[in-house]
């Protein structure tokens, strides 16, 4: 076989799939019902929610104006794939956390980017809880696009992007731009895609980016066996035990398990890089450790002047 048919074979089934995922997919969608018709008490059995995100609002407030259906556990992007009432409620959570950095940080919050937004777990939220006007939502997955197009209402934007750092929106576009377990899979052009961030921040605006960090680390020092993220760092690297028994690499570390498509590694940084390099595009004004679910942290970034 010569060298040009071995590299068809490797090579993803159409061009597009080699940057991006899904472009094409015409699957129908299976959907569940929405929050609002679910009973509340599948809710309160939660422990997502902490009163001083709560706040004075009732939590059945939330869920009654919740109208949107939920996607199928195969169109999550393995967030809760077994549980309805907790997939909405981590993204109401993550909804809510970036609300309350808003407010410690005074910003006045009228545009919002979900970079690598799925299929809305938190999107959804913005849509359903607030009236902030100009929302936008992008990921590499065409078909979490496409659901979105059909059940989110029209003010939401929505973008398929592909690995390749660039976004067709202009600059300073956003008050706030998040990236939810997106950094933590960027193997390559890492500075490229904060350049984008950047690029489409207002003057002054705020990135609330996820990472694993010293505080995943240390969670990962102490899980068992049973831990999902362990499993899958051991699952990439036979070595990874040896790996966790030192402190983390103080530069960045990719930890790629395919060559082949945009989404194949799981990405560890120290403070200390996040300092060095992440801190040339923004003001880190703190990185709040497994404040993204429990394994990850979130780094807090002002858009440098």
């Amino acid at each position: 076989m010569n060298q040009e048919s071995n590299w068809a074979n490797f090579r993803m089934p159409t061009w597009e799939d080699d940057i991006s995922l899904n472009h094409d997919s015409t699957t129908p969608f299976n959907n569940f019902p929405s929050p609002s018709e679910m009973p509340i008490e599948e809710f309160k059995a939660n422990d997502v929610l902490t009163p001083d995100l709560l706040g004075d609002t009732p939590l059945e407030d939330f869920v009654k104006r919740d109208t949107f259906p939920i996607p199928d556990a195969s169109d999550r992007e393995g967030y809760n794939p077994n549980f309805n009432a907790r997939f909405f409620m981590t993204g109401l959570a993550d909804f809510l956390k970036i609300k309350q950095v808003a407010e410690e940080y005074e910003l006045d919050l009228n545009s919002y980017l979900d970079f690598g937004c799925a299929s809305g777990r938190v999107l959804r939220h913005f849509c359903a809880q607030s009236e902030i006007p100009n929302l936008w939502g992008s990921d590499i997955n065409g078909r979490h696009i496409r659901w979105l197009n059909d059940y989110m209402p029209p003010r939401l934007k929505l973008v398929h992007n592909n690995c390749i750092p660039q976004l067709p929106i202009a600059d300073h576009s956003f008050d706030l731009v998040s990236a939810f377990s997106v950094f933590t899979h960027i193997d390559t052009f890492e500075t490229a895609w904060l350049a984008e961030l950047y690029r489409v921040l207002k003057p002054g605006g705020l990135c609330y980016l996820t990472v694993h960090n010293e505080d995943t680390w240390s969670l990962l020092q102490e899980a068992d066996d049973n831990n999902g993220l362990l499993k899958r760092f051991r699952d990439v690297d036979p070595e990874f035990d040896e790996l966790l028994k030192q402190d983390i690499p103080q530069e960045r570390k990719c930890f790629r398990y395919t060559d082949v498509g945009p989404y194949r590694a799981l990405v560890v940084h120290s403070n200390a890089y996040l300092q060095k390099t992440w801190g040339r595009f923004f003001d880190i004004l703190e990185i709040r450790g497994k404040h993204h679910g429990y394994m990850q942290s979130v780094l807090i970034g002002r858009k440098k002047s």
